[in-house]
């Protein structure tokens, strides 16, 4: 069935029908893509597809609903009405590696995004954005480094994964599973539970860097020793532990 499924989409959506096929269809066309790229959403995704061969795309990028990239500008078509000239407006983009693009940003022709960097929501990318740093903002502009970023988020951890814990006990009546913290299972989990645990092991496995979360984990200890610890620091333990 998922089969029967996806060949209408295909037919129905062609190149777009899923990030694969999207990424495939711009390799053959000339556009240089590296590994472990993707694309989230293909069919709301914009990829300019004029001159793909101006279009590289580096290791490990992802790219998510609604973005678009443009390798070519068509304001030019208003000079030739007014002066009869065509004055043309292609340039390459480079994506460097490992690489976010959010939600419905815009990377304008001519423009180079180095390695290690975040692009912001809705941010209109009209010039380079260095490698290792954080960007956002209509035109976008760099509003941290990397490192900074890491230090504000690791800041954060715990506040955030308290507040979906409580959340989810209001929501659902019941302490929350283990598993819905997939991203902030470091607070609490040890390296042989965050192994064996699927959903865990899942995350560590993205973006092909798994050995280095167990060097991360194995170098900086969970701030609780385990689970129900976490969750009475949450404030939102019962009586009893139904199994968590």
């Amino acid at each position: 069935m998922n089969k029967l499924k996806y060949l209408i989409k295909k037919i129905r959506k062609k190149e777009n029908a899923s990030s694969e096929d999207l990424l495939n269809y711009l390799r053959k066309k000339g556009a240089q893509i590296g590994e472990d790229v993707l694309v989230y959403d293909p069919q709301n995704t914009v990829i300019d597809k004029t001159n793909p061969w101006l279009l590289t795309i580096g290791d490990h990028v992802r790219i998510t609903s609604g973005v678009t990239i443009l390798t070519h500008d068509y304001a030019w078509s208003v000079l030739k009405r007014c002066t009869g000239g065509i004055m043309g407006a292609q340039s390459p983009v480079t994506i460097g590696s490992n690489v976010f693009i959010g939600m419905k940003a815009i990377i304008t022709r001519g423009v180079t995004i180095g390695d290690n960097v975040v692009i912001g929501a809705g941010s209109v990318v009209t010039k380079d954005c260095p490698s290792n740093g954080v960007y956002a903002g209509n035109p976008a502009r760099q509003i941290m480094s990397i490192e900074a970023f890491f230090q504000k988020r690791e800041a954060r951890q715990f506040a955030e994964a308290k507040t979906l814990a409580i959340q989810y006990q209001q929501r659902f009546g019941k302490i929350p599973p283990r598993e819905i913290f997939t991203e902030y299972f470091m607070l609490f989990s040890n390296v042989d539970e965050a192994k064996n645990n699927a959903a865990f092991r899942k995350k560590m496995e993205l973006l092909g860097n798994y050995d280095a979360c167990l060097a991360y984990m194995d170098e900086h200890k969970p701030m609780f020793p385990d689970y129900e610890t976490f969750l009475k620091n949450c404030l939102i333990m019962s009586d009893r532990l139904d199994n968590p």
